[in-house]
């Protein structure tokens, strides 16, 4: 047994199960959601599922090849795929940036003050600083919910971590040194 799994055993803590991590991040996800769609106008929304389409029809196989003219200038039809395509991911990037820092701001909030977000509240699971077994300081739970966002966005790939752990922590959790527990 390492000093983890002793300190658990001692203090009758018992770590949460996957099932109920993976439930709370999907309420996480829903709320999160909700959030952006309240703060987005209709017209905002509208804009960025155009950007989305634009993309989608630049890049799309069928759409990938533009019958250009031999006797004109094509240089303005190219140009003007260029502007559209630019402008939809720069709108694209806008969109993922604000929803990135809100996705921060709502896990480092409800963790430091709280010591769970609100899907993990709702499961009855709390995040602890592995060490003291209390709510994570300032730093750790900045430290935590910008890796969680990191990693999340790149293919959920730091939560695959918690499938081969056996406290089931995630990257976030181990490079913050905290862990989930049941509440």
């Amino acid at each position: 047994m390492d000093r983890l799994e002793n300190d658990l055993f001692r203090e009758n803590i018992k770590i949460a199960p996957l099932s109920l991590r993976i439930g709370a991040y999907l309420i996480d996800m829903i709320l999160l959601s909700l959030v952006i769609t309240l703060f987005f106008s209709q017209a905002q929304q509208e804009r960025l599922v155009l950007a989305k389409e634009t993309i989608e029809k630049t890049y799309s196989l069928p759409n990938t090849q533009t019958t250009l003219n031999s006797t004109t200038d094509n240089s303005k039809i190219l140009e003007d795929m260029r502007k559209t395509s630019k402008e939809a991911f720069e709108i694209l990037l806008l969109y993922m940036a604000i929803y990135i820092g809100l996705e921060i701001v709502y896990y480092f909030f409800f963790v430091y003050y709280y010591g769970a977000t609100l899907g993990q509240i709702i499961l009855r699971i709390r995040v602890v600083d592995a060490y003291r077994f209390d709510k994570p300081s300032l730093h750790v739970s900045m430290k935590r919910a910008i890796i969680k966002c990191i990693f999340g966005a790149v293919l959920y790939v730091g939560f695959i971590v918690a499938f081969v752990d056996r406290f089931y922590r995630a990257l976030h959790d181990k490079m913050s040194h905290t862990i989930v527990v049941t509440a």
